[in-house]
């Protein structure tokens, strides 16, 4: 959060529009990551890239990263018992 801010004070640019940015690093560090693990000489881990499945796994993580956790409200919850 504080890098967020710093960047958000620092570019002036919009949140929606700096989240882009972030978005899309993520999405290069992905592709260079997944590039590694193709080809001729792959990365030895054994992890092969899934396209569709990881934007879909990806894609969840931030789904539910960014919902929001409802919190209880105490005037509207049952009391139960006494203290």
């Amino acid at each position: 959060m504080t890098a967020f801010c710093a960047a958000l004070r620092d570019t002036r640019l919009l949140p929606l529009t700096l989240i882009e940015l972030a978005a899309a690093a993520v999405g290069s560090v992905y592709r260079e990551v997944a590039d590694a693990h193709c080809g001729d000489q792959p990365c030895p881990c054994g992890w092969h890239p899934r396209l569709q499945a990881d934007l879909e796994a990806l894609q969840a993580a931030i789904a539910l990263s960014a919902t929001p956790i409802l919190q209880g409200d105490l005037v509207r919850m049952p009391v139960l018992g006494r203290a």
